[in-house]
């Protein structure tokens, strides 16, 4: 009974870790993002005149939508049944997530305008594709490699990163146009993490689903989409 009871107690403590610090933090994290994409969809709405007006308000539509996604994903996710939660790991998930957020803040900018219709429209739709994506990912989302359930409908017949795929674009087009040395270092950075985080994910996806992970790695490309391989 007293070892039962123990257990019990265990499991309650790792259910309030998970809550706050898988859930509740995030979820409140990304709610900030939200809310300053609200704003920003109001002002661009309001001032919007040409075209390229037009397409900086879709992409900011697109960023509302991504950003809401994951307050939700984040609050209703599914317990993990694999994890790699080494410290390189955590460290390089989260600096290299965040880092793209301050690659347009860094000095040493300039505005090349033969640029600017490039990357807002690789940037649109890089945010399209990831937001596809998640809505497939659903309540499997997470920044550190975890294992929940194994998808393999819309694009991840096509590639088995499709939200890493959107975000690398998404990171390129917007800053292509006005990021300086620092700033492309800071996307450098955030690439070769993405690109990390997905073989860290691929191990614990092959250890969580030894069965059929193999199989749908084996059918599926890693990176670029392949309509012409996708299993129907």
């Amino acid at each position: 009974m007293v070892a039962t009871e123990i257990k019990q107690g265990v499991r309650d403590g790792a259910y309030w870790r998970d809550l706050v610090f898988g859930r509740l933090l995030p979820a409140l994290f990304f709610a900030v993002f939200v809310a300053d994409q609200l704003l920003q969809v109001v002002s661009s709405v309001q001032s919007a005149r040409s075209v390229s007006d037009y397409l900086f308000v879709l992409r900011q539509l697109l960023a509302l939508s991504y950003f809401t996604m994951l307050v939700v994903l984040y609050s209703t996710r599914q317990p993990a049944k694999g994890t790699d939660h080494r410290l390189a790991v955590i460290f390089v998930a989260f600096t290299g997530t965040f880092s793209i957020l301050a690659a347009g803040l860094l000095p040493g900018g300039t505005r090349r305008e033969l640029l600017v219709l490039p990357g807002d429209l690789l940037a649109t739709g890089g945010l399209a594709y990831s937001v596809w994506a998640l809505a497939y990912l659903r309540r499997s989302f997470s920044i550190v490699p975890e294992a929940r359930r194994l998808v393999t409908g819309g694009p991840y017949r096509l590639s088995r990163h499709p939200v890493y795929l959107g975000e690398i674009a998404t990171a390129i087009g917007v800053n292509l146009a006005t990021a300086g040395w620092f700033g492309a270092l800071a996307v450098v950075y955030f690439i070769t993490a993405e690109l990390l985080r997905m073989r860290w994910e691929e191990g614990v996806l092959s250890r969580a689903f030894p069965n059929d992970y193999p199989a749908y790695a084996a059918r599926v490309p890693r990176y670029f989409p392949n309509p012409f391989r996708a299993d129907t």
